[in-house]
């Protein structure tokens, strides 16, 4: 039986949900592990710290280009910082 459209975009919201809790998980735990706090890693990587925050929440999902830019506060190449996840 095939998925309705609505499951599939359902899926696909949850999903999503869970891959931001997680990134914020490991954001949080990487920034804390290097003694970095919310507001420096934001202020380095140009971001406001509400920001930062949020997607430590899981409420905000990340371009590649802003893990990049907290990556590199955080001293991990974008390669190195992935693996990690």
């Amino acid at each position: 039986m095939k998925p309705s459209t609505i499951d599939t975009q359902k899926d696909r919201k949850t999903e999503k949900g869970r891959f931001g809790i997680e990134f914020g998980k490991y954001l949080r735990k990487i920034r804390e592990k290097r003694g970095i706090s919310q507001e420096n890693l934001s202020l380095n990587a140009g971001y406001y710290r509400t920001y930062v925050n949020k997607i430590e929440q899981g409420y905000y999902s990340p371009s590649l280009h802003t893990v990049w830019r907290l990556a590199h506060v955080l001293g991990l190449t974008l390669s190195d910082f992935l693996k990690g996840f």
